[in-house]
């Protein structure tokens, strides 16, 4: 038989050993349980990232498309913009065409009237002189007929001078001041259609360079309006034709009244010393 000490040694051991291996049965399953919890919790991380991603993938294929419609729309706009642009400079030109040749047919029938008119005029003199000769009877009568005839001629051909130059400087005043506010129109025309030209081209770049719609389209308002405040700018800057025209024609005007004046108190004169030598 075993002394007592060692059974009760032997039973101990036993029992310690039977203790540690409950411990490690039950340690196990919590131990498992925890491992579980951790890969379930790093595959909900997992799939919420993954779903992340695709919404982020979503929304950035649904930008780009939006982005790449509002181009189109853009592009289809700016090339609107920029046709009618062209069809009312088209209009413009024509009208100012059809103005410069209704002024010059204005011009051509006031040249034709007045030189139709002038030939009348002389045609009335030559009846008027023809009767005064008719009416001489002495050589003092004739001689006062050819003076009065060369009086009346001279005086014309003066009055008919200046009105002459009155009438030519003022259309080349007229021309001047036109072809200069021409002029400064064009430029200010062009200048505007470079600026609306570079708006169009950065929008279109800002599209291609992947700037949102709302970056674009307040850029390229941005860029239109100051085009359009300068051209309101320059335009309020040039001088109106019709100031220069009004003094042009109120020139003219004294030139003429003038000449008028002149020959009517030459034309008196003669008329007087004709009577008296027709003893009248």
């Amino acid at each position: 038989m075993m002394p007592i000490k060692t059974k009760v040694f032997i039973f101990g051991s036993i029992l310690s050993l039977n203790m540690f291996l409950i411990q490690g049965v039950i340690a196990s399953p919590m131990e498992d349980r925890a491992l579980r919890q951790e890969e379930r919790q790093a595959n909900r991380q997992e799939n919420k990232e993954a779903r992340q991603n695709n919404r982020e993938e979503r929304q950035t294929e649904r930008q780009a498309d939006r982005q790449e419609a509002f181009c189109e729309r853009f592009a289809e706009t700016i090339s609107k913009i920029t046709e009618r642009m062209s069809d009312r400079k088209m209009k413009f030109d024509t009208r100012k065409e059809t103005r410069i040749n209704n002024f010059d047919e204005k011009r051509g029938n006031r040249d034709s009237s007045r030189v139709e008119n002038r030939a009348d005029q002389d045609m009335h003199r030559l009846e008027m002189y023809s009767k005064l000769s008719g009416k001489a009877t002495t050589d003092e009568q004739k001689l006062a007929v050819k003076k009065f005839q060369d009086t009346v001629e001279s005086a014309v051909k003066v009055r008919r001078s200046v009105i002459d130059t009155a009438v030519d400087t003022f259309r080349k005043g007229v021309d001047s001041a036109v072809a200069s506010r021409k002029s400064s129109m064009d430029s200010t025309v062009s200048s505007f259609t470079t600026a609306m030209n570079t708006a169009v081209s950065n929008a279109k770049a800002s599209c291609g360079s992947g700037k949102t719609p709302q970056e674009v389209r307040s850029q390229f308002q941005s860029d239109m309006e100051t085009a359009r405040e300068k051209l309101k700018s320059d335009r309020s800057s040039i001088e109106k034709v019709k100031n220069d025209i009004t003094a042009l024609m109120e020139t003219r005007k004294t030139s003429v009244k003038s000449a008028m004046d002149t020959f009517k108190t030459t034309l008196e004169n003669a008329k007087a010393e004709l009577k008296t030598a027709f003893g009248k």
